[in-house]
C-alpha cells in the first residue's frame, strides 16, 4: 500500500509560521514583563508606604516636652515622691509593664510608704517605657503618661501603688495599652481629681516627655537591667550579699537618719 504524503510548506509559509510564533512569544513576554513591573512596584510602593508610616510614628508627636508638675533633675525627668529634705534617697528606675518591677513594688511599697510619711526618705522616679520596644504595644508609655498625670494632681504615690498592684500578668499582656484600664485605676485613688487626670490620660499630655526619659536612660551604659534602686551610687538590687527587703532597705535608711 502507498503512503500519502503531504505536500511540504513552501518557504514563504515556513517563514510566516515563524514570524507568527515570535509575535506571539514577544506578546507573551511582554504580559509577564507588564506582570513582573506591577508586582514590584507593588512591593516598592508597599515597602515605601510601611517606611512612610515608620517615620509618621517617630514624627507624628511634636507637642513640646511636657514635664509633670513638680519634676526635678537635669530636663526635669524625675518624679520625686517623700520629703525634699529626708536624710535618705533612693532612685528607682521602673517600666510599667515590667514584671520584676511589679514584684519589687510588691515586697517594698509599704515599706518605703512608711519611710516617707516618717520623713526618712525620698524616692526619685525614672518611668520608663521600654518594654514597648520588646513587646508589641503601648501600656508603657500609656502607663507613663498616667503616672505623670496623677503627679499633676497630687496623687503620684496612691497612683503608683494602685498601679503597680494590678500589673500585666506577663510582659505580652499589653493591659495597659487600654487607656481606660488606667482610668479605672485612678478612680479607686481617693482624692483623684478624675476630670483632669482623664484629659492628660486620654490625651497623651506627658507623652513626650515620656519619651525624652526614654531616651536619656537609653544614652547611660550603667544600668542594663529594670527594677534598678540606686542607694549612694549603689544598686541595691544587685547586691547579692545583701537581698533589697523590706528590713534591708528600713536598716540603710535608719543608718542616715542616725548621722
Amino acid at each position: 500500500m502507498s503512503k500519502s504524503t503531504a505536500p511540504a510548506p513552501s518557504r514563504q509559509a515556513r517563514e510566516r509560521l515563524r514570524a507568527e510564533r515570535e509575535r506571539a512569544a514577544w506578546r507573551s513576554g511582554r504580559v509577564r514583563h507588564a506582570a513582573l513591573t506591577a508586582a514590584v512596584a507593588a512591593v516598592v510602593g508597599t515597602l515605601v508606604a510601611v517606611a512612610i508610616a515608620i517615620q509618621s510614628g517617630r514624627a507624628e508627636d511634636d507637642r513640646p516636652v511636657m514635664p509633670p508638675a513638680g519634676a526635678t533633675g537635669h530636663e526635669n525627668l524625675i518624679i520625686p515622691s517623700g520629703p525634699a529634705n529626708a536624710p535618705a534617697t533612693v532612685t528607682v528606675y521602673e517600666d510599667p509593664r515590667c514584671p520584676g518591677c511589679a514584684r519589687l513594688e510588691h515586697a517594698l511599697h509599704a515599706t518605703i510608704n512608711r519611710l516617707q510619711d516618717e520623713g526618712k526618705l525620698r524616692v526619685e522616679y525614672h518611668i520608663l517605657s521600654f518594654v514597648d520596644r520588646i513587646v508589641p504595644g503601648k501600656g508603657s508609655r500609656f502607663a507613663a503618661n498616667a503616672l505623670a498625670a496623677a503627679q499633676d494632681v497630687g496623687k503620684f504615690r496612691a497612683f503608683h501603688d494602685a498601679l503597680f498592684a494590678s500589673p500585666p500578668a506577663s510582659e505580652n499582656e499589653d493591659t495597659f495599652g487600654n487607656k481606660q484600664a488606667l482610668l479605672a485605676l485612678g478612680r479607686k485613688v481617693d482624692g483623684m481629681d478624675m476630670a483632669k487626670f482623664t484629659t492628660a490620660v486620654t490625651e497623651g499630655t506627658h507623652d513626650t516627655w515620656v519619651r525624652k526619659v526614654q531616651e536619656a536612660f537609653d544614652r547611660q551604659t550603667e544600668i542594663q537591667a529594670t527594677p534598678a534602686v540606686f542607694f549612694k551610687g549603689k544598686d541595691l538590687v544587685t547586691d547579692p550579699e545583701h537581698p533589697l527587703t523590706p528590713t534591708r532597705l528600713t536598716e540603710l535608711v535608719e543608718a542616715e537618719t542616725s548621722r
